[in-house]
């Protein structure tokens, strides 16, 4: 019961200084001058990520659980997706898929190659060449990541070159730079001194009920780390600004991905990938499926609803609870 409180604090302390560090972030970016799409796609998916970051480097040094570092990307990855189902449902009029540009399909494109990539390595374990004590796939993963983020940001700043549209006035004029990067150091120091003994406490549950450290990293450690994609998504929602929304869920999943590269700098004993369980093979399996289904939403764009949720939505959902029965069962 004890470890189970810790847990619940854990969450709450991530979720309230996660919202708070993805609004000081928005006012950085601002600040900066960057476009709003960008924001969601770079900027806030990586503050939002922050706990995933945390939790995977503690999981790797302090907890040493491969498993629950993998757990928590591709379970983030899984859940992410499954915020996009939920947030179809604000909208009763159209799929949620019409209501943000194609260019978005670059971001769930990139996901999937990266969550490949990142299978494979599992998969081969030993068998990938390593430099010192680190895999090559980690190279790769760094490299197909920064080229994806080159490759969605000049894509993003065609299509506001061709916008016609005015400069929105600033929203956070009344508050200054030095306010913000104080705010948004603080939530961040925050977000890591809670993330940061996540995957101990994770790990004594696990241990205790039984569960292997796969399933309870995909499932518990996963939506915990996801709390602030919730919180930003539902603000986003709030504020109709949809396209953030649906960009910081895609741009956190290829984010996430790239958070395996480096916890793998942060594994001395070897190749991260090759100590993972192939147990984690089947929740990348489900993340490249559930992303996949959303490039045919974005692609197709339904103009009907059957019910609350678009076909992909439901989709998504019955794709996502499927994943998480056999995932226990395995």
């Amino acid at each position: 019961m004890e470890l189970w409180l810790i847990f619940a604090g854990l969450t709450a302390v991530i979720f309230f200084a996660g919202k708070n560090l993805v609004r000081y972030g928005d006012i950085l970016a601002e600040k900066l001058n960057l476009g709003r799409t960008i924001i969601g796609i770079v900027f806030v998916a990586s503050i939002t990520s922050l706990p995933e970051l945390i939790t995977g480097i503690s999981a790797v040094t302090i907890a040493d659980s491969p498993d629950i570092a993998a757990g928590d990307v591709f379970g983030s990855c899984m859940f992410n997706l499954l915020i996009l189902a939920l947030i179809d449902a604000f909208y009763r009029d159209k799929p949620i898929t019409t209501k943000v540009h194609h260019g978005l399909t670059l971001s769930a494109s990139f996901g999937i190659i990266l969550i490949t990539l990142s299978a494979l390595a599992i998969f081969l374990k030993d068998s990938v060449p390593m430099l010192g004590w680190i895999s090559t796939a980690s190279f790769l993963i760094t490299v197909v990541y920064i080229l994806a983020v080159w490759i969605i940001t000049s894509y993003e700043k065609k299509l506001l070159k061709k916008s016609t549209k005015q400069t929105e006035p600033p929203e956070y004029e009344k508050i200054s730079l030095k306010e913000t990067v104080v705010k948004y150091a603080l939530n961040a120091g925050i977000i890591v001194a809670a993330a940061l003994y996540l995957p101990v406490v994770s790990k004594q549950i696990a241990h205790t009920y039984g569960l292997t450290e796969t399933f309870f990293g995909t499932i518990f450690v996963a939506l915990t780390t996801s709390l602030p994609e919730i919180a930003v998504s539902l603000v986003a929602v709030r504020m109709n600004m949809v396209t953030i929304s649906v960009a910081n869920l895609l741009g956190s999943n290829i984010f996430n991905v790239f958070i395996l590269a480096l916890d793998d700098l942060f594994y001395t004993k070897g190749s991260l990938f090759a100590g993972m369980d192939y147990s984690n093979l089947f929740s990348a399996g489900i993340s490249i499926l559930m992303t996949g289904i959303v490039v045919i939403g974005l692609i197709y764009r339904a103009e009907k609803k059957p019910l609350r949720l678009a076909y992909e939505s439901i989709a998504l959902v019955a794709v996502y609870l499927a994943g998480v029965f056999i995932l226990y069962r395995l």
